[in-house]
């Protein structure tokens, strides 16, 4: 609906309610519910939009209807006329026409766009203020992929609108050095490394150590599996021989098609191999025949039969992931399945590794830090394409972060609000807390706010732990006034938990001004990504298809242009079109992805080929270079303000100039409610509204001077506009296409 539709309907309740006496609340309703919209008129001469008003104007008698229409015309224009642009507003057999000044509205938003007024009341929202974006934080352990990208893209986009808004941004990453993660990456790498296999000289380092992280994950999952899969195993045999030997003396509920089964399975239990057969088939003969309550003994084998199926299933899963990267890493997988011999001893390596981190010994800590370092620099290359930048790192096992996590811990204890349990460790109780905090109560509400350990028996802290003191932080060293924390959805808890334990510490203004920026996931079509068996569609993956499919177009288009100018546009529409797609859709929403479908999504390419139009424009009109010349173009426009008037605005011309109306209120919603795919949608329909105008209109060409004028108007703030919008989104500027 356009802008100006919105503005007179917003006005209409209190028309209603100064000529009918009709709460402005049933107004309202009628038209939240529909019973009473704005459509477009049969006849652009009778206005550009009427309002049915039968459902007002139901209970007054159809004589008195054109003397109540007259007075609620006259009431809803002088509400309008200077606020919403209306012209006129006649009445007209039950309906009320609106007529809107197009020429007015071009004149203001040209003199609030030309001037930078616009953008100067934007800056003054965010005024100075220091905002920090923490995002991707990724593990350092594998190489970006389309979930931790659309974290990226995101926190970037987000950022970036900030910066629009007159915040001080500060972009930080926060990296999970000293992690389980990063201390199993490493536990393998030196395996492999130790065995001489070499990394292929064309991938690039953190693919590398996503190989060796997945097949270290998948051996010791698989032997800790199997340990599980026999420990269940011999649960089973025990139960049928025990239901086996009630069968035989005295019989049961059971078939004795069941029995037999069962007893089998008793019978044949040195013979392993048997065994998963005869578990498969009784659990569908129980599924169906079990009644809770019924036998205790028969509900805890299907039980039983239930989680060992939930095992294997585990366990096939993960052999399947390897035998997948085996292939293509065979050496990899042979070292590391013929070094890993215990899951056991390997995960109490891995500890070791971790604890030896956490307790900054140097010859560990030199270890973790160069291979973490190394996946970052993989990282950085993947993210430099996006356009993704930092301000800073700040990693997990930084002296500021270990000391005032250890801080953190003494102080809650201090102030009563952690306790030592059995073993040592140090646990806060959030329950009994938010018995006597209100916030905490309100902050976790319907939900219980739980209890969790924030330091280990051994006296180390955990991730949670650090999480704390990390915040602190960002607020006190960094100096941010309010922090933007970008993570997945899934973090909500734990983040409710960070801004308790905050509240708890005696910092309430930065509790208050912590914001969870929450995002779901990515759910791609025919894969479950999952970094420990090494599936998932990596950035550099998305961007090299992207830009192979962009090519293609481009090469069967420009049958003349030379290779290496396409192969250029299709790299920076790759980038486009990736960012796009990762902020496409709601940050809330689960964003679901067809790879093989990535040709049919052109967000980026659409929004380009209007901006590269309308700079085409001024190029042919004046001879500039927008990208070189802004301030110029701007000078330029200014002089095609004066004098024009009286121009009949076409429906795709209102269209455009509704669409740059809405430029400011479209920043400050996107902001408010944390969502840049708001950011997207608006460039993406200024796009398309602008390249339905440009193909049927001519600009420069147009014979009408007053036309011409208010078209090159027009055309010159879309492209204000879209410049502005492509910079929020990160996109590359282009000339031409």
């Amino acid at each position: 609906m356009y802008e100006t539709w919105k503005c007179v309907l917003g006005k209409l309740p209190e028309a209603v309610y100064r000529v009918l006496g009709v709460e402005r609340a049933v107004t309202q309703e009628l038209l939240a519910s529909g019973k009473l919209k704005a459509a477009p008129t049969p006849d652009p001469r009778l206005g550009d939009f009427g309002v049915a008003l039968q459902p007002v104007l139901k209970g007054i008698s159809y004589a008195k209807w054109s003397i109540v229409g007259a007075d609620l015309a006259r009431e809803l224009y002088a509400l309008t006329r200077d606020e919403c642009w209306v012209e006129k507003v006649d009445f007209v057999n039950g309906y009320l026409n609106i007529t809107i000044n197009y020429n007015r509205i071009l004149k203001s938003i040209s003199e609030e766009f030309l001037s930078g007024r616009v953008f100067k009341e934007l800056r003054s929202i965010g005024g100075g203020e220091k905002a920090i974006v923490e995002h991707t934080s990724a593990n350092p352990v594998h190489p970006l992929h389309v979930g931790s990208g659309r974290n990226s893209v995101i926190g970037d986009t987000f950022a970036r609108l900030l910066e629009k808004l007159g915040f001080n941004v500060e972009t930080r990453f926060y990296v999970n050095d000293i992690g389980r993660q990063v201390a199993t990456l490493i536990y393998g790498m030196r395996i492999v490394e130790s065995s001489g296999v070499e990394k292929p000289r064309d991938l690039k380092i953190d693919h590398w150590y996503g190989v060796i992280y997945a097949l270290t994950n998948i051996i010791i999952e698989q032997g800790k599996l199997r340990e599980a899969i026999n420990g269940k195993i011999r649960e089973f045999v025990e139960m049928a021989s025990e239901i086996c030997d009630v069968c035989s003396s005295r019989g049961n509920e059971l078939t004795r098609e069941t029995c037999l089964e069962i007893c089998e399975v008793s019978w044949k239990k040195n013979y392993k191999v048997e065994l998963l057969k005869y578990a498969g088939r009784i659990y569908k003969l129980l599924e169906n025949t079990v009644k809770p309550g019924e036998n205790p003994a028969i509900e805890n084998l299907a039980r039983t039969l239930k989680e060992l199926r939930d095992l294997l299933r585990e366990y096939r899963s993960y052999t399947r992931a390897g035998w997948r990267l085996a292939l293509y890493y065979p050496e990899v997988y042979r070292v590391l399945k013929s070094s890993i011999k215990s899951s056991r001893e390997a995960e109490e390596e891995i500890t070791r590794l971790m604890l030896g981190a956490e307790r900054e010994e140097p010859g560990i800590l030199q270890l973790f830090s160069k291979t973490v370092n190394e996946v970052l620099n993989g990282f950085r290359e993947t993210l430099n394409k996006l356009g993704v930048h930092f301000n800073g790192f700040d990693y997990e096992s930084s002296p500021e972060v270990l000391k005032t996590a250890h801080q953190v811990v003494d102080d809650l204890l201090r102030g009563g609000y952690a306790r030592i349990i059995e073993g040592g460790a140090v646990e806060v109780n959030l329950d009994e807390l938010a018995e006597r905090y209100d916030y905490i109560k309100k902050l976790f509400h319907p939900d219980r706010a739980g209890r969790f350990i924030i330091r280990r028996s051994d006296g180390t802290t955990l991730y949670v732990t650090r999480d704390i003191a990390y915040s602190i932080y960002k607020f006190k060293v960094l100096g941010a006034s309010r922090v933007y924390n970008v993570i997945a959805i899934e973090q909500t808890r734990e983040q409710k938990q960070l801004k308790a334990m905050l509240y708890l510490l005696g910092y309430r203004r930065e509790a208050e001004n912590l914001d969870h920026f929450a995002y779901e996931m990515v759910h791609l079509k025919g894969l479950r990504m999952s970094g420990r068996r090494g599936l998932y569609y990596t950035i550099d993956e998305m961007l090299v298809d992207a830009k192979l499919s962009i090519l293609k177009k481009l090469i069967e288009r420009e049958e003349k242009r030379e290779l290496r100018d396409l192969l250029e546009i299709a790299e920076k529409l790759a980038i486009a079109n990736t960012r796009a797609i990762l902020v496409s859709i709601d940050p809330g929403k689960v964003l679901v992805f067809d790879p093989g479908k990535i040709s049919e999504v052109e967000y980026g390419v659409m929004i380009q080929y209007a901006f590269v139009r309308a700079q085409g424009v001024v190029r042919n009109l004046w001879g500039l270079e927008f990208l070189d010349s802004r301030e110029e173009v701007i000078g330029k426009t200014i002089e095609y303000t004066r004098g024009f008037e009286g121009v009949d605005f076409t429906s795709e011309e209102k269209k455009l100039v509704d669409d740059v109306l809405r430029y400011p209120l479209v920043l400050k919603t996107a902001y408010m409610e944390k969502s840049p795919s708001k950011i997207l949608e608006y460039a993406l329909n200024l796009a398309i509204d602008f390249n339905k105008f440009y193909e049927k209109y001519p600009v420069i060409s147009e014979k009408n001077e007053n036309t011409r004028k208010a078209r090159v108007l027009i055309t010159v703030l879309t492209l204000l506009a879209l410049s502005e919008l492509i910079d929020i989104l990160g996109f590359p500027k282009l000339r031409r296409m």
